[in-house]
């Protein structure tokens, strides 16, 4: 028997076939050998159960969800039924590098009062074949509320949460959300914790055109809109100086999403709302400038 603390992985999927082997691969070949895997397959319609079932490791354990439900509330569902104490996190559009879990379980065995530990991360763009690392400054490590709010740099498939640090044990996200509730778990976690950071890439974002986050843009601008809406009632975020650099962000992101879609005159009245600074002139750039001269610009 190993005293290693049980790790769950969390994997959810929705016809995932292309790169899931890859992603399972990359968790057998870890370093650090006690964990667990739940494998959520969301009503797939591919060849995602069998690609899985080929695999053969009593750690390697499948549900299949009675109904498809939105992603946060999957995750919800896959962590019930979870043994470990620490959470990770990885799609099946990624993978990690095989000491990830090594390396960062060090760190929480070193320092108890640690809540969470994320990671730098490569970003993998498979349309044009380039693989780069995601932040080349210093990430943010201790008590950062107040700089996740200003710039969001932590990836679900970096972390890996202390489940005692969490107060609602029965689940881990806000099940109604669908595209920012890592973003939403990351906050609140730092508010009275500490969060660690390793600076090097433990794992690979792989982007190809198809991801969640890319399909469902407009709808994560309206979550997060949403979401700030809510934090006004919560004294402990919306304090913070960078609440107010948070919203000024979303306001520019919705100002923005006009402007793609043609709506200049909605994005002239998100304009209006933005504090001075370099998301106003950007998007002002933005509504002055046709979207194909905006598009060479940007290449």
């Amino acid at each position: 028997m190993t005293d290693e603390p049980l790790v769950s992985i969390l994997m959810n999927c929705y016809n995932g076939e292309r790169f899931l082997r890859e992603a399972v691969q990359s968790i057998l070949d870890q370093s650090y050998q006690n964990w667990e895997l739940i494998f959520w397959d969301n009503q797939s319609t591919d060849q995602s159960a069998i690609i899985f079932k080929s695999f053969n490791d009593k750690r390697l354990k499948y549900y299949y969800s009675s109904k498809h439900t939105l992603l946060y509330e999957a995750r919800n569902l896959a962590y019930e039924k979870t043994l470990g104490n620490f959470i990770a996190f990885l799609d099946v559009d990624d993978f990690w590098k095989n000491n990830k879990l090594e390396k960062q379980m060090k760190i929480f065995s070193e320092d108890p009062s640690v809540a969470m530990v994320y990671s730098n991360y490569y970003f993998k763009n498979e349309i044009k074949n380039t693989n780069k690392i995601q932040y080349k400054k210093k990430l943010p490590e201790g008590n950062i509320t107040d700089i996740l709010l200003k710039d969001y740099v932590v990836a679900l498939l970096t972390m890996i949460i202390n489940m005692k640090f969490i107060t609602h044990k029965h689940k881990i996200f806000d099940s109604k959300l669908h595209n920012i509730g890592d973003f939403d778990i990351a906050v609140k976690i730092s508010l009275n914790n500490k969060v660690a950071c390793i600076q090097s890439p433990l794992a690979t974002y792989r982007w190809h055109g198809k991801n969640e986050t890319i399909l469902t843009r407009e709808g994560h601008i309206k979550e997060l809109e949403t979401w700030g809406k809510e934090m006004l009632n919560i004294p402990e975020i919306c304090s913070k100086d960078g609440f107010k650099e948070f919203q000024n962000k979303n306001i520019y992101l919705k100002g923005m999403l006009y402007v793609v879609k043609g709506d200049l005159l909605s994005a002239f009245k998100q304009l209006l709302r933005l504090s001075f600074g370099k998301e106003k002139f950007k998007l002002l750039l933005s509504i002055l400038l046709p979207l194909n001269i905006l598009k060479k610009l940007r290449t």
